[in-house]
Formats: C-alpha cells, structure tokens, sequence
C-alpha cells in the first residue's frame, strides 16, 4: 500500500511540475505560440535572410525594451547589436510595465520596412528615449521587423501591471 500511495504521489508531483512550466508563461494574442518549436533569434534572421519567402517563424529572445504608452511593440537585440522591433497583430499589447531581460516566445511573420523619420521618432519616444537621441533621426531607414500574432511572456513580467 505504501509503494501504492509513493507512486501516485510521484505521478502528483509529476504532472504537478509539468503543467508549472507552462503556467510560468502569460500567452498573449490570437495565435498559440509552441515554445517546442521556438529557434534563436539568430538563426530566425539567419533563415530569413537565406529565403525570404519563408517568413513565418517561432523564436524565442530576451526582451530589450517595451512600449510604455500601450505595450504595443517590443524589441530585441540581434547578435550585430541591432534592435529588431516586434510589433503586435491587430494592435494586441502586452502589459506596458513588462520586466526587461527575460526571455519570451514569438510567433508571426518576419518583413523588412521602411520606417519614417516620424514614425523613428514616435517609437523612441514610446520608449521614453531622451530629446537628444530623439532629435539625431533625420532620414528614414529600412530595417527588418516582425508582427508577431502570439506571445508568451515570463509570468513574473506579466503580473507588472
């Protein structure tokens, strides 16, 4: 009876620990996001700089910085010190107040844009830039970006709000 009961407290403990990993993420947006099929961000832009017909991608980063008026853009550091910009589907948000540094999950499609000069200017002060970095965009540039349709953020991020 003892081993009885041990091994269906161990299955418990089991399942217990199992479905924490998944708790330990607040998904937000319309698509799930499968954290199995998540790659590094490296090779995300490596993949999509080979074939840019292949655009869709789950990868997985820390996150650098957040939108604080909406939480409506994130970005990212490439490993050539670029930031990428996520921005969200359908204007879906996370909350504004998300801890940097911590790892997230992303899923959507990956494009290279034109940014306007007004549109630079309006995300650095999104991310409450000072005046002087602001006041340097002068032209606009083209860069990679990605509209991710779901994510999972670290649930101690997300209970920041």
């Amino acid at each position: 009876m003892r081993i009885f009961s041990a091994s269906i407290l161990s299955i418990g403990l089991i399942i217990q620990s199992c479905g924490s990993e998944k708790e330990a993420f607040k998904h937000y947006g319309p698509e799930k996001v499968d954290m199995a099929k998540a790659i590094s961000l490296e090779e995300m832009v490596k993949q999509f700089n080979q074939n840019p017909q292949q655009d869709v991608f789950t990868f997985s980063a820390p996150i650098v910085n957040v939108c604080q008026s909406a939480g409506c853009w994130v970005n990212v550091k490439k490993s050539d010190g670029e930031l990428l910009r996520i921005r969200f589907k359908n204007h879906f948000g996370i909350p504004p107040k998300t801890e940097t540094g911590n790892v997230a999950y992303f899923h959507g499609v990956a494009y290279y844009d034109t940014i306007s000069v007004e549109l630079q200017k309006h995300f650095l002060e999104d991310g409450n830039a000072p005046k002087s970095e602001i006041d340097k965009i002068v032209s606009p540039k083209i860069e990679m970006n990605f509209e991710a349709d779901g994510v999972l953020v670290p649930l101690s991020s997300s209970k920041k709000k």
